[in-house]
C-alpha cells in the first residue's frame, strides 16, 4: 500500500510539472518588476501614512531593507500567482480524490468568483489601511510612550506587520464569498449556519483579541465588520439560495 500512495504521488508530481514552472515562471516576473518599480515605493507610502507622528524608523543590519524588498516582491508574486495555484489545486483535487464532488463550478462560476474574491479582498485592505491601522499603531505607539520608552521600529518588523494586519482584514472580507460558496455547493448547511451563529460571534471576539492590543474599541473594530459580514452574508444566502435553503428545512417525506 505504501508504494501505491507514492506511485500515485508521482504521477501527480509529473503531471504538475509544467504547471509548477509556469508557477515559478509568474512569480519570478513579478518578484523581478515589483522588486524594480514597486517595492520602494510601497514600502516609503507605508511609513509616509502609517508611521505614527515622533515614531522613527531604523535599520538593524546592513541587509535588512534589501531582506525586506525581496520578501515584499516575494509577497506579491506569490499573491498574483495565487489564483493559477487555486485552479490547479482544484483541478487536481477534482481528477484524483474525491473530496471536491459536490463542487460542480463552470469557468463562468469560477470567473464570478475570481472577481468578487479580489473586489472583496481589496475592499478589507482598504478598511485596514485607511481606517484600523492608523488608529491600531497610534495606540501602540501612545502606550509606549506612557511607559517611557522611545519609539524606534525596526523598518522590517513595521512593514512585515502591516503587511500581516492588511492580509487579516482582506481575508475577513472574503466571508461571504466563502459562506455563499459552502452553502451552494452543499458543504455546509445554511440551518447549520445559522443554528452556531453565537459560536460564530465568540469566534470572532476572539480573533480580535488575539490580533489587536487589549483595547476594546481596537477589538469591536476587528469583531463587529466581522458580525456584520457574516450577517449580511447570510442575508445573501437566503435571498439567493432560497430554493436551496427551503429543501434543507423542509426535506422530501420530513
Amino acid at each position: 500500500m505504501p508504494d501505491l500512495t507514492a506511485r500515485e504521488i508521482a504521477e501527480i508530481l509529473l503531471g504538475l510539472r509544467k504547471k509548477l514552472i509556469r508557477i515559478l515562471a509568474i512569480v519570478a516576473i513579478v518578484w523581478g518588476t515589483s522588486f524594480t518599480f514597486i517595492t520602494d515605493k510601497l514600502i516609503e507610502k507605508i511609513r509616509d501614512d502609517l508611521l505614527p507622528e515622533g515614531a522613527h524608523i531604523v535599520y538593524q543590519y546592513p541587509l535588512e531593507p534589501m531582506i525586506l524588498k525581496l520578501k515584499i516582491s516575494l509577497y506579491l508574486g506569490i499573491a498574483v500567482a495565487l489564483p493559477y495555484i487555486c485552479k490547479i489545486v482544484h483541478e487536481t483535487l477534482k481528477e484524483r480524490t474525491d473530496l471536491l464532488n459536490n463542487f460542480n463550478i463552470s469557468r463562468s462560476k469560477s470567473l464570478w468568483y475570481l472577481v468578487v474574491a479580489i473586489l472583496l479582498f481589496s475592499v478589507g485592505v482598504a478598511y485596514g489601511y485607511t481606517l484600523m491601522m492608523p488608529f491600531f499603531l497610534k495606540f501602540l505607539y501612545l502606550l509606549a510612550v506612557q511607559q517611557g520608552a522611545l519609539a524606534y521600529y525596526s523598518i522590517a518588523e513595521f512593514v512585515s506587520f502591516v503587511f500581516l494586519m492588511l492580509v487579516v482584514f482582506g481575508f475577513v472580507f472574503e466571508l461571504p464569498l466563502i459562506m455563499f460558496v459552502l452553502v451552494n455547493n452543499n458543504v455546509v448547511r445554511y440551518s447549520t449556519l445559522t443554528y452556531y451563529r453565537r459560536h460564530f460571534y465568540v469566534a470572532f471576539f476572539l480573533v480580535g483579541a488575539m490580533i489587536t492590543p487589549p483595547d476594546v474599541f481596537t477589538q469591536l473594530m476587528v469583531a463587529v465588520p466581522m458580525i456584520i459580514f457574516f450577517e449580511i452574508s447570510l442575508l445573501v444566502i437566503r435571498i439567493i439560495l432560497r430554493g436551496k435553503i427551503y429543501e434543507d428545512l423542509h426535506p422530501a417525506g420530513g
